[in-house]
């Protein structure tokens, strides 16, 4: 092999001169090249800046253009909802009117403040345990009239209204305890005229098993030789085990256990995680007053200063708390729970922390419940106010809900819950619960009694129930099926964001225009969206047949709506991404089928003609 020839100094300079200006001339190249994509790039976005600008234009006159229709057509149906709506309300004051009812008129403040002032005022010092219960009863009729009016705030959406009325149901409930807390003050005061038994001990009941509000006292007359003690309400089905501490706890005193229990909740709404269903009951560890004392023909007794006629004692007490009974042996408690409560196998019993307005399960244990006689017992280290809890969002979220037109006028609306599937019939009248046809939903979906029904008949020929939808939703939430969520619901939610205000009345009003025509399917990618963004799809049914909304081979059928605080369009999903089509009012849906068109304008709806197509 030849032996290469070095290269001279001059000739590397030479190249390597050449090289650097070779890359000097591709640097240069690529800058151009550069640029001139980026000119172009520029240019593009410049040119679809203009056309969405463009477009913005066109679909803003378009909406405007349609808004004048849509202004009038809402504003018709506005008319005759209000109208319908009027009718309703003067048969329902008329009804008020022929009952001659003595109630305050829960529309105007002043008369609830007069009648809960009334109240306080009239109350004596010497008002038995009865009379208390009576006028409890009397007031829960006002508390009746206020949730009729805290429901029509929640369909007109007046968050401002739902709060003024649970304030004032609030503070009559309260009201009612205080009555009762007044009348056991007196009971206390005069306890040597009820008759013990010979060990000294009183045992006392109010109402029924079934009743709203029930009452059972014991009392031990003399503050010594207490032992354990196992106190059984019958009459009322509640049942205590008191422990041996009580009374180490509660030296020097002569102590009665009070257990008030009511089906309404005395801390409703204020915890935002958990809900109490079944009611609440209160245990209270009593002191006794001194008894009285008869001196030369005089009976001398000891009235308690104000604000202390009923002094309640702590268990555990924590200020005379010494060594031997700084652990407190835990209470036995069992209550019945009313027959339309929805109760899972494995409940969970709080009693009310009122220092932070939060449920506590701390201390409770040993929870037992038993389905047939309907009895829950539970252990406490505490005396306090319980309550079966579950969480709020114990029903949510829906993994998927529809509605179809099954009748003239009547839609059929089915909402696969976390817990239970639920179907609804949506008509003229109102909105009646068609299933899960449960034992303890009964009294919900029937009307009360027996006889023939007609057609639609349930157990025993029962008619069926139909209520204002916030009414009916409320009654359910008092049985354990919360499906009325709160926005703050969502934060317990994982994915979950609520949607914007005006997002969620454009698509309640519209899609309401088109319900009787079409079937209206929830859509899995609704979620994934913003919230300005709400995403259902739809399929013209006017025949009222049985579709399944999830059949995979069904989907073809199906429009997918998106709609807008002020608007809606047509979409297509490719590859989880969402594809505008055009915007348009959802009115123009009717219309894309003419015998739909014509099977509105035969029944009278208030629907425009169909607009020209661009």
């Amino acid at each position: 092999m030849p032996k290469t020839k070095k290269k001279s100094k001059k000739q590397l300079e030479d190249e390597l001169q050449k090289a650097a200006e070779e890359q000097k001339r591709q640097e240069e190249k690529e800058r151009l090249f550069k640029l001139e994509e980026d000119a172009l790039a520029a240019h593009r976005e410049r040119l679809e800046i203009e056309l969405e600008g463009k477009n913005r234009v066109l679909e803003a006159e378009r909406l405007e253009e349609e808004q004048e229709m849509v202004v009038r057509m809402k504003g018709e149906r506005k008319r005759c909802l209000d109208y319908e709506q009027s009718k309703l309300q003067e048969k329902i004051e008329w009804q008020k009117f022929v009952s001659c009812t003595s109630r305050p008129n829960v529309m105007f403040e002043s008369e609830i403040t007069t009648y809960v002032t009334m109240v306080r005022e009239e109350r004596s010092d010497r008002e038995s345990v009865e009379t208390a219960i009576e006028k409890c009863k009397a007031a829960e009729e006002v508390v009746g009239d206020l949730l009729e009016l805290y429901c029509k705030a929640c369909e007109e959406g007046n968050v401002t209204r739902q709060d003024w009325c649970m304030h004032y149901i609030g503070e009559i409930r309260d009201l009612e305890v205080e009555l009762i807390d007044a009348a056991t003050a007196h009971l206390l005061l005069y306890i040597e005229k009820q008759e013990p038994n010979t060990h000294l001990q009183v045992y006392l009941q109010w109402g029924n098993a079934n009743d709203n509000m029930k009452v059972g006292f014991w009392g031990h007359l003399q503050s010594k030789g207490f032992r354990a003690k196992s106190i059984e309400h019958s009459k009322i089905q509640i049942g205590l085990d008191l422990p041996k501490a009580i009374q180490l706890q509660s030296i020097g005193h002569c102590i009665g256990v009070r257990s008030l229990y009511t089906t309404f909740d005395s801390a409703q709404g204020k915890d935002p995680v958990q809900m109490s269903i079944g009611g609440m009951i209160r245990v209270d560890l009593l002191s006794i007053p001194p008894f009285s004392k008869k001196v030369k023909g005089w009976t001398i007794r000891q009235v308690p200063a104000p604000g202390k006629e009923l002094m309640k004692l702590p268990y555990p007490n924590t200020e005379h708390t010494t060594a031997s009974t700084a652990i407190a042996a835990p209470c036995k408690i069992d209550y019945k729970v009313p027959s339309h409560v929805l109760v899972s196998k494995n409940p969970v019993v709080s009693w009310w922390d009122a220092s932070v307005e939060r449920w506590s399960t701390e201390g409770i244990s040993e929870i037992t419940w038993e389905q047939e006689s309907r009895k829950i017992s539970f252990f406490t280290a505490r005396l306090a106010s319980f309550s079966i809890t579950q969480e709020r969002h114990s029903d949510l979220p829906y993994k998927h809900w529809n509605m179809r037109p099954c009748d003239d006028m009547v839609v059929e609306l089915t909402v696969q819950a976390a817990r239970y599937e639920l179907r609804f019939m949506i008509s003229e009248d109102g909105l009646r619960l068609k299933g899960p046809q449960l034992p303890e939903l009964l009294d919900v979906m029937f009307e009360p009694g027996s006889g023939e029904a007609g057609g639609l008949s349930g157990p025993s020929g029962r008619r069926p129930r139909i209520r204002s939808p916030a009414t009916l939703l409320n009654e359910l939430r008092e049985c354990g099926l919360n499906l009325m969520p709160k926005n703050s619901d969502a934060d317990q939610l994982e994915g979950y964001t609520p949607k914007h205000p005006e997002t969620q009345a454009r698509a309640y009003s519209d899609l309401s225009e088109i319900a009787a025509f079409y079937d209206i399917a929830s859509s899995r990618h609704n979620k994934d969206l913003p919230a300005e963004r709400a995403l259902v799809r739809i399929r013209e049914n006017e025949l009222h047949e049985v579709f399944n909304p999830l059949d995979a081979d069904g989907d073809n059928d199906y429009q997918a709506i998106m709609f807008f605080p002020d608007k809606c369009c047509h979409v297509q999903f490719e590859a989880q991404r969402c594809q505008s089509i055009r915007t348009f009012n959802i009115i123009q849906c009717l219309f894309l089928a003419k015998p739909v068109r014509e099977r509105c304008f035969a029944k009278g709806y208030p629907f425009a003609p169909a607009q020209k197509k661009r």
